[in-house]
C-alpha cells in the first residue's frame, strides 16, 4: 500500500486547533518549511497513526482530539482504500473503512462501538460491537472472515520513523541472547534505539549482503569504512578483545572501522553526524532486505552532516526509493538539501492560522513548472515563496 492523500485534525473547535489541509504525497517526498510551520508535526501524526494500528488497537485516555483521513492506492481501482479515525480523549468516535470502486464501506462504527463489518466467507454484514477504547480494524482482524484487514495492519506494521537530529540509538547498547528468535522476540523494529539488536539480526537472517551493503552506503556518503561489527565496551573490559563467553555475558554496541585508520572507532567515539547516518542504512537496509517497508519517513534528514555527506545521503536515499520499493517521505529546512532534491519531489508547507497546506506539483504545478525558467536554485524558491506569488501576464 502506497499513503496518497493525508488529512489530519488536532482539536477541533478548540483554541489549539491544527489542521493539516488534503496533502497529496508521491513516491518521493520532501516536506519544507521555516521553523515551527508543522513539518514535524505533520510526520509525527501519521507516526502516531501507524503505531495505534501496528500495536495492541487499545487505547489510552487523554485530554485531546485526533482526527485522520486517508487515501492509499488511488490510482489502483480495485485497491483503492479509504480510512477514516476520529478520536476524543482516548475513545473512537467513527471508524470506517472502505476499499475498491464501491462507496459502502466494509467497516463502519460510530461512538457507541456498534458497527457493520464485511463478512467475506458468509458474503454478507455482520453486526459487531467493540469497546470505544479499542480500534476495531485491530480487534476485528479475521484472515477468514476479514481479511481487508491485514493490508492497514501490513502498512502500519512496516512503516518506519526516524529522527535524523537525535541519537538515534548512539546511547543505547545491548545484551545479545544466545538465539535469534529471542532476540527478535526483544527487538522493537519500530523503535531506532534497538538498532544494535537490529544489525544482529541482519547479519544472521540475510549475511555477508546486509553489512556489505551498510559499508557501500557509508563509503558513499564519504566514510571510507571497511568493517562493521559489535564489541563490548572497552570501559567495561580489561582487555579489547574479550574472551566469547565475556560477550555472551556484557552488553554490546557497534563499531567501525575505517581505512584510513589502524584501530577501530567504537559507537561512543563516533562522530554523532557519523554514527546517525550508521544507524540509519542499518535499519532501511535490513527493512528494505528483509521485511519490505511500506514507508519510510526521515525528520531532519541531514541535521548534523556536512554539505557534501548530507547531499549524499539524500542522493542514495532517493537511489532507494525510486527502485519502488517503499514510499520516502523526509523533512527538512536546510539550504543544502533543498538545492540538492528535485522540485518534483517538494511540498513547501504555507502556515496559516491553526493550518498546514502543502503546495506540491499536484495542486500547484504550474508555479513549479514556471520556476524551472528562472534559472534560481531550488532554495529561492522557497525564500520568495513562490509558490504564492500572483504574476500578471506581461511578467
Amino acid at each position: 500500500m502506497k499513503l496518497d492523500i493525508f488529512e489530519y485534525i488536532y482539536n477541533q473547535g478548540e483554541p489549539n486547533e491544527w489542521i493539516v489541509e488534503e496533502c497529496k504525497l508521491s513516491q518521493i517526498n520532501l516536506i519544507v518549511g521555516k521553523n515551527a510551520s508543522g513539518k514535524s508535526r505533520i510526520v509525527k501524526s501519521i507516526d502516531l497513526l501507524s503505531k495505534l494500528l501496528t500495536e495492541s488497537g487499545s487505547l489510552r485516555a487523554n485530554s485531546r482530539k485526533d482526527e485522520w483521513h486517508l487515501y492509499f492506492d488511488i490510482d489502483q481501482p480495485e485497491k483503492k482504500t479509504e480510512y477514516i479515525l476520529k478520536l476524543e480523549r482516548g475513545l473512537v468516535i467513527q471508524e470506517k473503512l472502505i476499499i475498491g470502486t464501491g462507496t459502502q464501506p466494509l467497516l463502519d462504527r460510530g461512538e457507541s462501538g456498534k458497527g457493520k463489518i464485511w463478512a467475506e466467507e458468509l458474503e454478507k454484514e455482520m453486526l459487531f460491537q467493540t469497546p470505544q477504547m479499542e480500534l476495531a480494524v485491530v480487534k476485528r482482524r479475521d484472515a477468514i472472515q476479514h481479511p481487508f484487514l491485514d493490508q492497514l495492519y501490513e502498512w502500519s506494521h512496516s512503516f518506519r520513523f526516524y529522527e535524523f537530529g537525535t541519537q538515534l540509538g548512539k546511547d543505547t547498547i545491548a545484551r545479545i541472547p544466545p538465539t535469534i528468535d529471542l532476540l527478535k522476540n526483544r527487538t522493537d523494529f519500530k523503535d531506532y534505539d534497538y538498532v544494535v539488536g537490529i544489525f544482529v539480526i541482519g547479519a544472521k537472517e540475510i549475511g555477508d549482503t546486509f553489512t556489505e551493503t551498510i559499508i557501500e552506503d557509508m563509503k558513499k556518503i564519504g566514510y571510507n569504512v571497511s568493517e562493521i561489527g559489535i564489541k563490548v565496551p572497552s570501559g567495561l573490559i580489561d582487555s579489547d578483545i574479550p574472551s566469547p563467553d565475556d560477550q555472551n555475558d556484557l552488553p554490546q554496541f557497534l563499531y567501525v572501522k575505517e581505512v584510513d585508520l589502524r584501530s577501530i572507532t567504537e559507537q561512543s567515539e563516533m562522530s554523532q553526524g557519523m554514527f546517525r547516518a550508521l544507524s540509519l542504512f542499518i535499519q532501511i537496509n535490513y527493512s528494505l532486505l528483509a521485511s519490505k517497508p511500506s514507508c519510510i519517513v526521515i525528520d531532519d534528514i541531514g541535521e548534523g552532516l556536512d554539505y557534501q555527506r548530507s547531499s549524499s545521503i539524500i542522493k542514495l536515499l532517493i537511489e532507494k526509493a525510486e527502485t519502488g520499493l517503499v514510499q520516502l517521505i523526509m523533512t527538512t529546512n536546510d539550504e543544502f538539501i533543498m538545492n540538492g532534491v528535485p522540485l518534483e519531489y517538494w511540498s513547501v508547507i504555507e502556515r496559516k492560522s491553526g493550518i498546514s497546506k502543502l503546495h506540491n506539483t499536484f495542486n500547484t504545478k504550474e508555479k513549479f513548472d514556471q520556476f524551472e525558467f528562472i534559472g534560481l536554485n531550488n532554495f529561492d524558491f522557497f525564500t520568495s515563496n513562490f509558490h504564492l506569488q500572483k504574476f500578471t501576464e506581461e511578467e
